[in-house]
């Protein structure tokens, strides 16, 4: 089978090795980044020979927007950016054969990128990003304003091609809370109204005794009232309901409802004697966990936000890990009306070390706030859902090992998958105590800079 390789000569695809299979499809994401970047080109020039004009309105998202009904419509674009003339976007999606929505989304999307967004538009005229990538920059941000905008455009420019679209949401959200809190505000509101619990039922053919259950509320809430039936699943198994653990979770419901959050105990041996008919009702296990529901959010804001002391009349945002920016107004009702572990802030860059191989609960929680996500290259996963891994592997003292080997300089969160793969010895890596990089070198002796919001192909010095 023939295939071109970088140098544009064809080649037959068997008589490549590995690194040059990977030099063929490093040259052909450059091809396809090419492909989609002149077509955002082309959307621009089409803007530019379309300029909204007094007679013939502008072109908006609203389908019903046309000249002179609405008044003044909203641009495509978002903003800052120029606005379009009606129904310019019609004989775009009819040469694309896409929807009128779609084209519509590409204009707004090519408009933002040249006026809102200019380092990320930067690098994909560069070919260092795919195109994707940078129009959900530009989507995430479209609502926002100019400042924010740029925001976003600064942090995550740098490192966009390596972006996963948690970390493209994580910097939006920060411009959001520092900028936009009225949007934090509404966001919270129109969740609010979507509260409700539901019961549905199959049809009277399909039921078998199984119906759904859902439940939109309070994160607190909620977390807390999971929690708690993941506690009373796990006490079944402990005294002998052998059902797997989504079938004692439903049950879980049934013992809560029958006798309430605090009595709940007193119904599992039973419970578990009608599950199990062939077997005598075990006795109730004597509990060996708290029946306490115990709820884990991981909450950034200062005290006084959190007792209401902020600045009068301004709205103030607090950062959740993993949910985002929280009004806080709404951190602080969880605060009081729950147990509350408050942690001072953290030095980040504090330098101390233990001998053992254990790494404390301070110098993980350092690591984890550091380092916020596995640093293998590409890799997105919470630094909370990691193993911390010893960057120079950790040797016994007794067996010559040197002291302090256990330190923040010396530990990085790596997912099990990347720990087995670093373990292995197919993957290698050091971390910069001075930009708190991590530099990796990885089977083919292709070499990666990952940063706190993505990775970056280079060649050491």
């Amino acid at each position: 089978m023939l295939i071109t390789d970088p140098a544009g000569e064809p080649v037959e695809l068997d008589e490549l090795d590995g690194d040059a299979t990977l030099s063929v499809l490093t040259s052909l994401k450059v091809q396809a980044r090419a492909v989609e970047r002149d077509k955002l080109r082309v959307v621009a020039h089409w803007c530019v020979l379309h300029p909204a004009t007094a007679e013939d309105g502008v072109a908006t998202f609203d389908p019903s927007g046309l000249p002179g009904v609405l008044g003044q419509e909203e641009s495509l674009g978002g903003e800052g950016c120029p606005p379009v003339a009606a129904f310019t976007p019609e004989p775009l999606a009819a040469t694309l054969g896409i929807s009128k929505h779609a084209v519509r989304q590409l204009i707004a999307d090519a408009l933002d990128l040249g006026h809102r967004l200019p380092r990320c538009r930067r690098r994909v005229e560069a070919l260092e990003v795919e195109a994707f990538k940078a129009r959900r920059v530009a989507q995430l941000t479209h609502p926002l304003s100019q400042a924010a905008a740029a925001q976003v455009d600064a942090a995550l420019a740098p490192v966009l091609h390596s972006c996963s679209f948690a970390a493209i949401e994580r910097a939006v959200a920060a411009a959001i809370a520092a900028h936009h809190p009225e949007l934090v505000a509404e966001r919270e509101k129109k969740g609010k109204d979507a509260w409700d619990v539901t019961l549905h039922h199959p049809g009277p053919t399909d039921f078998a005794g199984t119906s759904w259950l859902e439940a939109t509320g309070d994160t607190l809430d909620l977390t807390a009232f999971y929690d708690r039936v993941g506690q009373i699943a796990a006490d079944l198994a402990d005294a002998g309901d052998t059902d797997p653990l989504g079938a004692r979770k439903a049950k879980a419901l049934g013992v809560l409802a029958r006798q309430g959050l605090d009595a709940a105990e007193a119904d599992l041996a039973t419970l578990v004697g009608a599950s199990q008919p062939d077997q005598a009702p075990p006795a109730r296990p004597t509990p060996s966990r708290s029946r306490k529901p115990k709820t884990h959010l991981f909450m950034h804001f200062t005290l006084l936000e959190a007792l209401g002391l902020a600045v009068d009349d301004e709205l103030v945002c607090g950062q959740v890990e993993r949910l985002g920016p929280v009004l806080e107004e709404a951190i602080a009702s969880w605060v009081r009306t729950s147990h509350a572990t408050i942690t001072p802030v953290l030095d980040l860059n504090r330098c101390w070390a233990v001998d053992g191989h254990d790494v404390p609960a301070a110098m993980r929680e350092q690591v984890v706030q550091r380092d916020k996500h596995c640093v293998h290259p590409y890799c997105a996963t919470d630094a909370r859902a990691c193993d911390l891994d010893h960057i120079t592997p950790y040797r016994p003292m007794d067996e010559g090992g040197p002291p302090g080997q256990t330190n923040p300089d010396n530990l990085a969160p790596l997912c099990r998958r990347h720990h087995r793969a670093k373990t292995s010895g197919r993957w290698r890596y050091q971390r910069d105590p001075t930009t708190g990089n991590y530099h990796w070198t990885g089977p083919h002796h292709r070499h990666y800079l990952t940063t706190p919001l993505g990775t970056l192909e280079h060649q050491p010095n």
